[in-house]
């Protein structure tokens, strides 16, 4: 029997990765570069399953490594992602539904890193939507921005997902680097004042740390 889940149905999800977080500590990083400073501790973060099953993701019809279409002029970017398992599935939407939970309370993972801390910035301040459905084996996802600058954000993130999570279960790349160069370009220009503040707060208040 097929079974659809949306996030707007994943309220008790959402809900309890926000407990997660609020009650999550602070420890050194660990060697894989996601300890409880970067961010994804705590239920409902399944980051070390899915990096050890990486691999059993794949776009929706194929073999391929999981990659997300984008409509630049929608300012959308959507995703079918196909587990080999049912759990395998359920692991990544719950991931999903925790880290949604995570930016809408301001929690940043991974404070180093300015790729992310835009996309938390955008997620925090409404510049995106995100919209997960789980059915039986697939996962959808849609994201659809307000802006250009927030469309970058997120379609950078979502290669870096692809190329490097999905296609090699890297999690260590620091996207600081591709952050800054979104930043200085004129579709950031009304939002640049203010994601540099909001980055220059986060990195001076949390550091390596939530």
């Amino acid at each position: 029997m097929k079974t659809t889940t949306s996030i707007k149905t994943l309220a008790f999800t959402i809900i309890t990765g926000t407990l997660f977080v609020a009650c999550g500590g602070s420890s050194n990083s660990n060697s894989n570069g996601y300890g409880n400073d970067n961010g994804y501790s705590g239920s409902g973060s399944n980051i070390p399953y899915l990096r050890t099953n990486h691999a059993n993701y794949s776009e929706h019809g194929s073999n391929s490594t999981p990659a997300p279409t984008k409509d630049a002029n929608a300012k959308s970017i959507n995703w079918t992602i196909s587990a080999t398992t049912v759990e395998g599935a359920t692991k990544l939407a719950e991931h999903l539904a925790f880290m949604e939970a995570k930016l809408q309370a301001d929690q940043n993972p991974r404070a180093f890193d300015k790729l992310f801390l835009m996309e938390a910035y955008m997620k925090f301040n409404n510049y995106y939507s995100t919209n997960v459905e789980q059915s039986s084996t697939n996962v959808i996802v849609s994201k659809n921005a307000n802006t250009s600058c927030a469309y970058d954000v997120i379609s950078a993130h979502s290669d870096a997902v692809s190329g490097d999570f999905f296609a090699q279960g890297d999690i260590n790349n620091d996207y600081s680097a591709i952050a800054e160069g979104i930043l200085a370009s004129a579709s950031c220009n009304a939002e640049r004042a203010s994601i540099e503040m909001y980055i220059s707060q986060r990195q001076q208040t949390r550091g390596n740390n939530n």
